[in-house]
């Protein structure tokens, strides 16, 4: 089973000026890896608990409301509730455990992935 990432090693390598979209795509790649093999509620809880760590454009941005952070079209009011969604159904997998499939999660991880790179790759000037 892949180790999810804590808030304490996001911090650390955070403060060791490691890229902030590289440590973000890492943290939600350990909890895809995660899911492949989750099937108690505890592992449920795992994730939820996982999902909700904050990246290092919350330590960034988030006094400013999140004004201008890179990821507030997957993760910001209004537009960009992609991330809401992930959590949301994450939720619904801590309450339902092994009674519900896990391939809309594991989709709506895939594409919030995605989004990440996508982001990733814009902002780093690689695609306009």
């Amino acid at each position: 089973m892949s180790r999810l990432m804590s808030i304490f090693e996001m911090r650390e390598r955070y403060q060791k000026k490691e890229d902030p979209f590289d440590l973000t795509v890492e943290k939600w790649i350990r909890i895809r890896q995660f899911l492949d093999t989750a099937s108690t509620l505890s592992d449920f809880k795992k994730l939820l608990q996982a999902s909700t760590i904050p990246v290092p454009f919350c330590f960034q941005y988030q006094e400013k409301n999140c004004l201008n952070c890179p990821l507030e079209k997957i993760c910001g009011r209004g537009e960009g509730e992609k991330f809401v969604r992930v959590v949301r159904l994450i939720q619904a997998y801590v309450f339902g455990g092994d009674m519900l499939p896990k391939g809309p999660l594991i989709s709506e991880i895939d594409n919030f992935l995605t989004e990440l790179e996508l982001l990733k790759a814009k902002s780093k000037g690689r695609i306009h």
